[in-house]
C-alpha cells in the first residue's frame, strides 16, 4: 500500500493555491478611475454609480465612512479595495476547495483520483473522469461533500468500460 508524505500534499496544495491567487493578480488591470465611476460629475459616487461599474453593495457600505450614502474620492479608494478583496476571496475559496478535494481523492486508496477531474464554481464542485466501478463514484462524491465550503456536487464520473 502506497502512502503519500503529508508534506508532499501540503506542498502541492500550497503550490496550486499560489498559482491560482497569483495569476489573476498579475493579470489585474490598473485601479479604476474615480471620474469613471462618478458618471453624473457631482464629485461623489452613489451606490447606483458604484454598482453600475460592477461594484458590490457590501464594499460600498464598508467604504462609506461617514454613512452619507456617497463616496468621496478617499472613501472610493477604500470601497474599491474592499470590492477587489471580496472578489478575490471568492476565487480563492473555489481554488482552495478544488485543491483540497483533489488532494483527498489522490490520498484515498479506494478512489485513486488520478483520473478524476475537479472544478469548483461558487462552492459547487464538478467531478468528471473515469473510475473502475460504481463504488468509486460514490466514494468520490462522499469525499467531496466532506470538504468544508462545498455547497453542492455535480458528479459526472463514469465507470471505465
Amino acid at each position: 500500500m502506497k502512502s503519500f508524505d503529508p508534506r508532499f500534499l501540503d506542498f502541492t496544495l500550497a503550490g496550486v493555491l499560489s498559482v491560482c491567487v497569483a495569476a489573476p493578480a498579475l493579470a489585474a488591470p490598473a485601479a479604476p478611475d474615480f471620474k469613471t465611476y462618478d458618471s453624473n460629475g457631482d464629485g461623489t459616487v452613489s451606490l447606483e454609480e458604484f454598482q453600475a461599474q460592477g461594484g458590490q453593495e457590501q464594499a460600498f457600505r464598508a467604504g462609506d465612512a461617514n454613512r452619507d450614502n456617497r463616496l468621496s474620492s478617499d472613501e472610493f479608494t477604500l470601497a474599491n479595495a474592499n470590492n477587489d478583496r471580496n472578489k478575490a476571496g471568492k476565487y480563492v475559496d473555489d481554488a482552495w476547495i478544488t485543491a483540497k478535494v483533489k488532494a483527498l481523492l489522490l490520498k484515498d486508496e479506494g478512489v485513486k483520483g488520478l483520473n478524476v477531474n475537479v472544478a469548483t464554481n461558487k462552492g459547487t464542485v464538478q467531478l468528471s473522469g473515469w473510475v473502475k466501478d460504481e463504488a468509486q463514484i460514490a466514494q468520490a462524491e462522499k469525499i467531496t461533500r466532506s470538504v468544508e465550503g462545498v455547497k453542492d456536487v455535480k458528479n459526472g464520473l463514469q465507470v471505465k468500460p
